[in-house]
């Protein structure tokens, strides 16, 4: 008697600490930044814009802003730039809100409320990041240049 080998499938999740807001605001970076600052009481900060290609002479701008340890650090990103757009998504965004870390339905949902009543915000909605596999390599290029930017920052080890 032939016994078939049942196959062993790995599904793994590469983003599974990250919640992605897209947000559809006909608004200038510094505008939705200030109100997500405002209303979500965050402190995104400006940092050097983002390039998918280092092709590209204008970058995404982005912005970031760290909670503190065990807490959540969020991204903002422009995705409609000079240059053209960062993805293709089904519905028209122009922001994409990367929460990294766990995130309750609570605060998700009060985050989502809160964005959607900012002026100019015609919609917030929660991105399917696993459904959406072409987002992959753009969150880890986002990811890789928000390592980058942080590790310039950080004080250099003082030689004695």
């Amino acid at each position: 008697m032939h016994m078939s080998a049942k196959k062993k499938i790995l599904n793994v999740v590469p983003f599974d600490d990250l919640v992605v807001v897209g947000i559809s605001a006909p608004l200038k970076d510094y505008k939705i930044a200030w109100f997500l600052n405002k209303e979500l009481r965050l402190e995104l900060k400006k940092m050097t814009s983002f390039r998918f290609h280092e092709s590209l002479e204008e970058g995404h701008s982005f912005y970031y802003f760290d909670e503190g340890e065990n807490l959540n650090v969020f991204n903002l990103i422009q995705i409609n730039g000079e240059e053209g757009r960062l993805i293709q998504l089904p519905v028209s965004t122009d922001y994409l809100l990367i929460i990294r870390n766990p995130l309750s339905e609570e605060k998700l949902q009060q985050i989502l409320q809160n964005t959607r009543k900012i002026p100019g915000v015609i919609a917030a909605y929660k991105l399917d990041i696993e459904r959406l596999k072409q987002i992959d390599p753009l969150l880890e290029q986002i990811e890789l240049h928000e390592f980058n930017l942080l590790r310039e920052q950080s004080p250099k080890p003082k030689k004695t």
